[in-house]
């Protein structure tokens, strides 16, 4: 019963959460900054170290340790960091992407949802369709 109910919480929200356009399982996966690959690796480290901090928690541990790491320990997270940007583009310029997908492996076809439909979401609307009528106010102010 709390699933359903969990299930009737989520399908009548208000908003819509927009879809992220698919990905060619194929692509190249992007590089990872010098702090993503400093934190994935010592995350475990950490978790050991405080077994009992939550994950926000333990975001803000491992940035602080970063920020406070010395310029020598640093420019070895940043030289792992252009070895993956490097091992990216290599293998971003052997990729060739199937159709439908550009060159990064992002899809280029609209979603089925989408059609007729402006920036915003809302339909388009037909500049030919009939006009409201004028309030009283308004008679009265163009007369």
């Amino acid at each position: 019963q709390q699933e359903s109910c969990l299930r009737f919480q989520i399908e009548n929200q208000p908003f819509k959460m927009a879809k992220k356009l698919p990905r060619d399982p194929g692509a190249p996966k992007r590089n990872m900054s010098a702090y993503l690959l400093y934190q994935n690796a010592m995350r475990e480290q950490f978790k050991a170290l405080n077994p009992g901090m939550t994950f926000g928690q333990l975001a803000k541990y491992t940035s602080a340790m970063y920020a406070e790491m010395p310029p020598a320990e640093k420019e070895a997270w940043v030289a792992r960091a252009e070895a993956d940007k490097a091992r990216y583009l290599h293998e971003l310029a052997s990729y060739v992407p199937p159709p439908g997908y550009d060159a990064k492996g992002d899809a280029i076809i609209a979603p089925l949802g989408a059609k007729g439909r402006g920036k915003s979401g809302k339909p388009e609307k037909d500049p030919n369709a009939p006009k409201r009528n004028m309030s009283a106010y308004l008679l009265y102010q163009n007369a």
